[in-house]
């Protein structure tokens, strides 16, 4: 607009001072920007997860996982460890992510029996060939303790699969206890990529 120009020079000079002042202020702001926002509250958000354990029941913790694996010409396996969840691969193949044990976890009384069987297996099925879920494991924790017959498969060395109704006892003073599964992944040669899964299904009968 010409408004300005033709204004008499002491009001132009107003006018200008106003301007100035106005862009003075303005630079102020941005000058301060960095100080507002380090005085600003930030906020992060974590996930709260609890477990709700009821008396004579089974539920389950976590999955059995094998984190992410690179393929090769070649078949290897990946075991995941029942007591420490520790990865172990055999073969050329690569293991990249994170693995994980299975976790049940159960509610009786002290000193009460259960009989622990592993009543299903299922391979992992996706995109390509069906990868085997075989020595399927039962881990020894503080919660339960062994009361069957030593040499048996219960005793952390495996679970028949189909069932077997290994004798435990109960020891915490809560009744709750855990029950961690590992596992082997039978990996093909050139897998193909994909997501994959199956499942293991555990059965408690308290005695």
């Amino acid at each position: 607009m010409t408004w300005g120009v033709t204004m008499p020079d002491g009001r132009v000079r107003a006018v200008n001072r106003a301007a100035c002042a106005l862009l003075a202020g303005a630079c102020g702001i941005l000058g301060a920007a960095p100080v507002a926002a380090r005085n600003t509250p930030v906020s992060a958000t974590a996930n709260a997860r609890a477990t709700v354990v009821a008396p004579l029941t089974l539920i389950k913790v976590q999955d059995l996982k094998f984190g992410r694996i690179v393929p090769r010409p070649q078949a290897g396996t990946i075991t995941v460890d029942q007591v420490t969840g520790a990865c172990t691969v055999t073969g050329p193949i690569l293991e990249v992510g994170q693995c994980q044990f299975a976790q049940f976890a159960g509610m009786g009384t002290k000193n009460m029996g259960a009989r622990i069987s592993l009543t299903s297996v299922v391979n992992l099925t996706g995109p390509g060939q069906a990868m085997v879920l075989d020595q399927v494991k039962l881990g020894t924790n503080s919660t339960i303790s062994f009361a069957g017959n030593a040499n048996a498969n219960g005793k952390g060395v495996g679970l028949t699969k189909g069932g077997n109704a290994e004798r435990y006892t109960i020891v915490t003073a809560s009744g709750i206890y855990v029950l961690n599964i590992g596992g082997r992944l039978n990996v093909n040669a050139n897998q193909a990529p994909g997501v994959y899964n199956g499942s293991i299904t555990v059965s408690v009968q308290y005695q």
